[in-house]
């Protein structure tokens, strides 16, 4: 009878006949399961005790945590371009990048001169193509508050995150389609007149245009009418005749164990703050969860301060850009902070920043 492949190997690997190797492979089964047996007699008591311990601290430890699962809810297409979009282009580490690309948006606008005064004739818009020129000189002068900081309360200008604002007319859409750039929020311009032959969509048209050429996610910028976004599901909203719509802060301090090395330490840090007086008004709660799941459910349930442990150098950065909260600690436990209510700047929050032992 011919060999088949396995009984060339075996006789390869054993230099004998595949009978003798199978003979080879029972006794070899029968040592191995003699050895357990005598191994189950003699650590049998020793085994059992050493697993329930571990076990037992393991389940303490554990209860101790909320573990943030994904979030299935549904959030609109546009929405959810615009926050990747956002948070891309908020840890761009380009210190000019805004300037720059402002700077070839204009060059552009000015190489489309004839075609935007067409348009601006044919509409008979109640803007002027200097006024467009002049909108941008505005906004290129403010992209220095971005990540400013204030000497005296030791805070930062770090941007908010999607913001939609309500806009009536094309000169009021063409300051927050250059105000995206100059503030490096997400902005979707809720338009109460849309039309997309409007000035304001050809000039939305050239700056994306232009984005592209610096590889910026051009969904940082949206302009759609407003009642075709879902509003609640943004992070501000800036609406015409009405105060500023901001996300409610909650009572929850959130504490985030981001690395199994920092355990003790984090449970540690939420034990003691439950005991501080300092705190006693708050609600503290420990999480873990794959780090995409945190900040979403952060953004979700803004809270006054949040703290993470962490190792990881890039995500204790995005951590800090990208979470929509005033008060964020790396490594730090949460230290005394500020409620900030009534932060009078639309398109910043005042953020107060401590880490340690990660950058």
């Amino acid at each position: 009878m011919e060999e088949s492949v396995d009984d060339k190997i075996n006789l390869q690997l054993h230099g004998k006949s595949n009978e003798h190797s199978l003979v080879l492979a029972d006794n070899a089964n029968i040592l191995i399961r003699v050895k357990n047996s005598i191994r189950k007699f003699f650590f049998k008591g020793k085994m059992k005790n050493l697993l329930l311990e571990d076990g037992k601290n393991t389940n303490l430890d554990e209860s101790k945590f909320t573990l943030i699962q994904n979030d299935t809810g549904f959030v609109q297409e546009e929405i959810l371009n615009a926050r990747k979009a956002y948070r891309k282009y908020v840890i761009n580490n380009s210190k000019n990048i805004s300037t720059e690309i402002l700077s070839f948006i204009k060059e552009k606008i000015k190489d489309n001169e004839s075609k935007i005064r067409e348009l601006i004739e044919m509409n008979e818009d109640d803007i002027s193509y200097e006024e467009i020129l002049e909108i941008w000189e505005n906004e290129e002068k403010a992209t220095s508050e971005f990540k400013l900081k204030n000497d005296e309360t030791n805070r930062y200008n770090v941007p908010i995150g999607v913001i939609g604002v309500e806009c009536d007319n094309s000169k009021e859409a063409i300051e927050n389609i250059f105000r995206a750039i100059s503030t490096r929020n997400a902005i979707i311009i809720l338009h109460n007149n849309y039309n997309e032959y409007s000035i304001e969509s050809l000039i939305l048209l050239i700056v994306k245009e232009c984005l592209k050429m610096f590889y910026i996610d051009d969904n940082i910028i949206q302009m759609d009418e407003k009642i075709s976004i879902e509003i609640n599901k943004l992070d501000k909203v800036i609406e015409k005749d009405k105060d500023i719509t901001d996300k409610n802060v909650s009572n929850t301090i959130y504490v985030y164990q981001e690395n199994d090395k920092f355990r003790d330490q984090a449970i540690s840090e939420v034990e003691t703050l439950q005991k501080s007086d300092e705190y006693k008004s708050y609600n503290i709660q420990l999480i873990k969860g794959e780090f995409g799941n945190i900040i979403n459910y952060l953004n979700t349930n803004t809270s006054p301060a949040v703290c993470m442990y962490t190792q990881n150098a890039q995500k204790a950065y995005k951590f800090i850009n990208w979470v929509n909260c005033e008060n964020v600690f790396v490594n730090t436990g949460i230290q005394s902070f500020d409620d900030m209510v009534g932060n009078n700047n639309k398109f910043y929050n005042s953020k107060y920043v401590l880490h340690r032992g990660v950058f």
